[in-house]
């Protein structure tokens, strides 16, 4: 099998519509044929580059020494390291490899250091040996043959990202859980650690339908094919549609209709799950989307026929906030996901980003201990598509919300006790 031989550099730079050519300082790649970047991003001095084949990934993080008192680019924190050994046949760099394995997803990380650099290499196959594959090919070399840059991007980046929350309030003090969910994600992403979204917020007693719709109808005159759409939406629900408004159809039919490379939406209610049916019955329209170079992912609280519980109430670490400020219960595990509790949910390795999938586990998971329901997910997405980076705790302080000191069964309990009086 041909391989093209491409150089890897901070800057990136498109030759054509078939080759690309990237360096990092003096270190060169090839990958196979088959093999794609999927993603090109810089978070301060760290450029961030993710290679997609199939159910295969491959992510390599660089950074400049001067930068490295930030603490590792990678920790293996919730993975048991089954070996560890380095490269034994001689590169430009000299790597030390450790095999990893989280439940059953493996995966091989080298890390390197240079006289200006830091550079880690992981990969991801099925299997183990698939893995120490990907990455022995990768330090040799491998030829990538497309570009697409998506959610966390780099300077070069020409679109723009929009981020729309809304709900309505709920019967007396429960409006707070409205509020704080929606504030919660919308402080994540409109945040230079979510992408800079340019965020609305539509909630509130004095807010009305209509300026949903205007706002739905102002981002399509605007939307291109290079933009970001990030969705949340919280309050009540039935098996057709939010008490607020907009029916799952009308959600559904309204995000389809934009053209923006990469739409995520996020629903909390009762029986929200029908919002992924409805996104399933014109699979069609969006099944291919991946391989277009878009995404799509849905999550709603619950099943289709499942009730949404209540969040954790008050919050520890903000003593004087309202009733309600943790958010509901989905709302409280996504927006804990989002600020690095899931960092390494799915194999163990903390990067300090968070991935779709890793957003996507970790949220269902505390969702279920704590809310006693399980969110239903759809789309056509890569898991490995990082949408925020892990923010400072400083960062985490300064935002609404928080239940640091609360285990999982202490927030259970506050969660069962306010669920006795209500429910979403």
């Amino acid at each position: 099998m041909q391989l093209r031989q491409l150089g890897l550099v901070l800057c990136v730079t498109t030759l054509s519509a078939f080759s690309l050519e990237m360096k990092i300082e003096e270190v060169s790649l090839r990958l196979r044929d088959g093999w794609q970047l999927h993603q090109e991003a810089k978070d301060r001095e760290t450029q961030l580059l993710g290679f997609l084949n199939g159910d295969n990934y491959l992510q390599i993080y660089v950074r400049p020494l001067s930068s490295s008192n930030e603490g590792s680019l990678v920790e293996i924190a919730g993975a048991k390291v089954v070996k560890q050994y380095d490269f034994p046949i001689r590169t430009h760099l000299n790597w030390n490899i450790k095999e990893t394995i989280k439940d059953t997803v493996p995966a091989n990380i080298a890390v390197s250091k240079s006289k200006n650099f830091d550079y880690v290499i992981v990969a991801r196959g099925l299997t183990s040996e698939m893995s120490s594959q990907i990455l022995r090919e990768a330090l040799l070399g491998i030829a990538l043959l497309t570009k697409s840059t998506r959610s966390l991007t780099g300077p070069d980046y020409s679109g723009k990202k929009y981020y729309v929350g809304f709900g309505d309030y709920l019967s007396g003090s429960m409006g707070n859980e409205v509020k704080y969910d929606i504030a919660h994600t919308h402080d994540i992403f409109t945040k230079e650690i979510g992408g800079g979204y340019l965020g609305a917020k539509i909630h509130g007693s004095e807010i009305e339908e209509i300026d949903l719709t205007k706002k739905w109808i102002e981002l399509k005159k605007l939307m291109t094919e290079k933009d970001m759409f990030v969705q949340y939406s919280s309050g009540h629900g039935s098996t057709t549609g939010l008490m607020f408004g907009p029916t799952y159809n009308e959600i559904r039919d309204n995000a389809l209709s934009y053209p923006s490379k990469e739409i995520i939406i996020f629903t909390m209610s009762c029986y929200s799950g029908n919002l992924v049916e409805s996104f399933n019955k014109k699979k069609l329209e969006w099944q291919d989307w991946q391989s277009k170079g878009r995404t799509l992912m849905v999550m709603s609280s619950s099943r289709s026929s499942e009730t949404s519980s209540t969040g954790p109430g008050t919050d520890s670490e903000e003593p004087d906030g309202p009733e309600g400020s943790a958010g509901s219960a989905f709302g409280h595990a996504l927006w804990k996901s989002l600020i690095g509790h899931a960092d390494g949910a799915v194999d163990g390795i903390k990067d300090h980003f968070i991935s779709l999938a890793e957003l996507r586990d970790h949220t269902i998971k505390i969702t279920e201990e704590v809310g006693g329901h399980t969110p239903s997910i759809t789309g056509a997405y890569n898991g490995n598509l990082l949408m925020v980076k892990v923010p400072s705790q400083a960062f985490v302080d300064s935002l609404s919300g928080g239940t640091e000191n609360l285990s999982n069964d202490e927030i259970l309990e506050k969660i069962r006790a306010l669920d006795a009086q209500w429910h979403l």
